[in-house]
């Protein structure tokens, strides 16, 4: 054999390693790339360990309210007052009524006759009078103090009050009936004379009651008999 044959014998015995080689190394590439996967996934779960999921993202609870104070309600205007219904348009006014009858004429108050005529009541006032003329000894006795009158013609007088008994008028009160000032010592005095006195009268009804005006003088200090009056009581005088 030649020098040829040789070196193609010795190339012929190294071409089986020489093509191992690429797949070792390929081979080796693969592992690698996959422990560096293996190396890159056990950092990320030990990173992903130490940080905790959530908080990140988690939102802040919110601060709890704070209570403010309620407005005061103000008060809502009152409702305005509901207009008034027109009234319905007035009636006709009914005609004027026919003129009535002519309305009986009045009758005038009853007014009670006199028990006493008018001629009978005159002789009893000058019975009366008389008998008072005679006790001018008494009324003599009374006080005579004359007091000025004011005015001069104001109404001054001493009213007896009577009543019929049988033949006679008893003098059951008295009292004084006058405008201004008089002599009150004389009518006191005048007024103990005449009280319980009875004047004898006639043609009387017992139990009529009569009032005698007796006026008094200008200075109110005695009596003027003259110009005395006798009437008639009503029913309920006393």
């Amino acid at each position: 054999m030649g020098t040829g044959t040789e070196h193609e014998l010795s190339r012929t015995r190294r071409a089986p390693g020489a093509g191992a080689r690429p797949l070792v190394r390929r081979a080796l590439w693969v592992a690698g790339t996959a422990l560096a996967f293996v190396l890159l996934a056990v950092l990320g779960l030990g990173l992903a360990s130490l940080l905790p999921f959530g908080d990140a993202t988690r939102p802040e609870p919110e601060p709890a309210p704070v209570a403010r104070p309620v407005p005061p309600r103000m008060a809502e205007p009152a409702p305005s007052p509901p207009r008034p219904a027109t009234p319905p348009p007035a009636a006709p006014a009914p005609p004027p009524p026919a003129p009535a009858a002519a309305a009986a004429t009045p009758q005038p108050p009853f007014i009670r006759a006199p028990e006493l005529p008018l001629p009978a009541r005159l002789r009893a006032r000058r019975e009366v009078l008389r008998d008072i003329g005679a006790l001018k000894d008494e009324l003599a006795r009374c006080p005579t103090d004359p007091v000025t009158r004011s005015p001069p013609a104001s109404r001054a007088a001493l009213v007896l009050e009577t009543v019929a008994e049988a033949g006679a008028l008893r003098v059951v009160s008295s009292r004084l009936d006058a405008e201004g000032p008089v002599n009150d010592g004389f009518v006191s005095c005048a007024r103990s004379v005449m009280e319980g006195k009875r004047f004898p009268v006639s043609d009387t009804s017992p139990g009529t009651r009569f009032q005698l005006f007796i006026p008094l003088g200008p200075n109110g200090n005695s009596l003027s008999l003259p110009s005395a009056s006798l009437t008639e009581a009503e029913a309920d005088a006393n």
